[in-house]
């Protein structure tokens, strides 16, 4: 089972397989070949099927590997002996086993899509429940009496025999919270609960990657607050360290394909470059011989530390996507080990967050160069450093211990434009391009105007195409041109949402309602966004206020019963 190439748009990784499987499409059998999936979508090839459109909903279920997806289809590409298209799963919960997918892939895919729920992993008679909150791993049950608290403060030796013998005798019976029994039998400090409750969930979250064939499944919806301990935990840290001491490196390189003559490198991903990882010890000496020109086996020798420990370290870091493979050609894209781990922990005070205020309100006014604290004529090595600086300093997962919600939320749009700077600010010709059009921006509003008028009709051409990435670049730019017009924010909030990044396609499409608050289709569409973000409420009040100003707006009405059945659910 092979990787496909990564695809940095994609929330999900995709991995190759053929199997052979029938299904019914329009009430006919059809044959098929399975050529790759991934827990939201899977490809197919369809021999003689009859026609089939885009947007259509199919329903296909593959005995090995075990797949069942419901979903509508995204795209197709009909041939003389059949069809190949592309379905994208519609409904919960997902499911699967995890011999066919990679259980790094799938934590790293819940956060970057935000989802809240459960998920669970079951093996015979053990489950474990891992429970998610906007797409951060916050805390981990489990039904062994192997992982409750007082096994896990005597397995590290934070209680000696006797108090654990008091202990299991009183558990037995004791209605109690486990840790106020703890600290009413003198076996910890209360202050000291929180930490070794955090330790414990994340054992628990460690140990599923000693998991190599057990089903899973993910329910999206509202956690059991009487359950969970919110404790928001690093997912890549939880990756590294779960992969590092369970997973086999030797193994999984041979099922990749991966050889000891393979070339690593550094991630070109920023979100996957520089997530909250701890890197101690001998693993900083091997994660410093990485440059993205030497091979695997070079780095065994250089770093005079012992195979396995080499392999282990590297294939946890690949897991997590901070380093991945790269082409035997020679060339270091610049990135070193020093640019990417701290030396020391950044000092979050009362002067952090007024810079984080002060920047989220101001970044689309100060533009790419303001963001990033550069003149015009930064060269580009300026630039790189200006931007791994900003994004160390800004990345949501550096700041997961904060409880605050809508710091996280203002991180991720900082974070978002940063990069967004960084990658035309890098490109000589995007620079070119984009200091052109800073240049119009401040020699008239009426060029400007006409500017954001001309990009966004190129936009809605592209929009209509699918080419959402391209049309994305052009509604941004009407934006940045002229922010007064409702409908740029509308389709930007649409490109967004069709990239899958729905939390700042409520912002887009918030804006364009506040700027336009008749506008029916907006507050519909606004709902349609609160209802993937698990807000029914949210989405009810926009149905409503639709349904006030257009009440034959069916799409409303629709999205309106989906709200009641959600809020009802929950």
């Amino acid at each position: 089972m092979l990787m496909s190439e990564k695809d940095s748009r994609r929330d999900y990784k995709r991995y190759l397989s053929k199997s052979d499987f029938s299904t019914k499409i329009n009430g006919k059998t059809v044959k098929g070949e399975l050529k790759d999936y991934s827990l939201d979508g899977i490809g197919v090839f369809l021999y003689n099927s009859p026609p089939i459109e885009k947007g259509s909903l199919v329903e296909i279920d593959i005995d090995s590997p075990a797949i069942y997806a419901k979903g509508e289809i995204k795209w197709t590409a009909p041939s003389d002996s059949g069809i190949a298209l592309g379905l994208k799963r519609i409904e919960f919960p997902r499911k699967g086993n995890l011999k066919d997918y990679f259980l790094a892939d799938i934590f790293l895919g819940m956060q970057r899509c935000g989802v809240t729920g459960t998920f669970e992993v079951e093996k015979e008679d053990t489950l474990k429940k891992i429970y998610i909150s906007n797409g951060d791993i916050i805390f981990a049950s489990s039904n062994l009496h192997a992982d409750r608290l007082g096994e896990f403060l005597f397995k590290i030796r934070k209680i000696n025999i006797e108090q654990y013998k008091n202990y299991i005798a009183e558990i037995q019976t004791s209605k109690r919270k486990e840790g106020a029994l703890l600290v009413e039998l003198g076996c910890i400090n209360s202050k000291d609960i929180p930490e070794m409750v955090r330790r414990m969930a994340e054992e628990i979250v460690f140990s599923t990657f000693n998991f190599n064939d057990a089903e899973f499944k993910f329910i999206e919806g509202t956690l059991p607050l009487e359950e969970v301990i919110s404790l928001k935990l690093s997912t890549g840290n939880i990756i590294y360290q779960g992969v590092k001491r369970f997973v086999n490196p030797q193994k999984h390189f041979q099922s990749l394909k991966i050889s000891l003559e393979s070339v690593m490198g550094f991630s070109e991903d920023p979100l996957d470059l520089f997530q909250k990882v701890n890197i101690e010890g001998i693993e900083r000496k091997i994660f410093s011989l990485v440059n993205g020109e030497r091979t695997i086996k070079e780095i065994i020798s250089i770093s005079s530390i012992n195979d396995i420990i080499v392999l282990r370290t590297l294939y946890a870091l690949l897991s997590a996507r901070i380093i991945e493979l790269k082409n035997n050609n020679g060339i270091n894209t610049g990135v070193s080990a020093g640019d990417v781990i701290d030396e020391q922990d950044q000092i979050v005070d009362e002067n952090f967050f007024k810079k984080v205020d002060k920047i989220y309100s101001s970044y689309e006014r100060e533009g790419y160069y303001g963001v990033l604290q550069l003149n015009k004529w930064a060269d580009s090595n300026e630039i790189k450093k200006a931007y791994y600086k900003a994004a160390k300093e800004f990345h949501p997962d550096k700041h997961l211990h904060l409880k605050s919600d809508s710091l996280k939320e203002k991180l991720n749009t900082i974070f978002t434009y940063i990069t967004e700077a960084y990658t035309i600010l890098a490109n000589p010709q995007k620079k070119a391009e984009y200091d052109m059009r800073s240049d119009d921006k401040h020699s008239g509003t009426a060029d400007n105007v006409a500017m954001a008028k001309v990009k966004f009709e190129q936009g809605r051409i592209e929009f209509r195409k699918g080419n959402y990435s391209v049309s994305f670049q052009l509604f941004g730019q009407s934006v940045y041109l002229d922010n007064k017009v409702p409908e740029y924010h509308f389709y930007y909030g649409l490109c967004l949402l069709k990239m899958g990044r729905h939390k700042e396609a409520e912002r887009a499409i918030s804006r364009a309602s506040e700027k336009s608050p008749q506008n029916h289709e907006y507050l519909t569409e606004l709902g349609y966004v609160f209802l993937l973000l698990n807000f029914p409420k949210r989405a009810k009040t926009n149905f409503e206020k639709a349904l006030r100003i257009n009440p034959s707006n069916a799409r409303a009405v629709e999205g309106l019963r989906k709200a009641e059945e959600m809020d009802a659910g929950n």
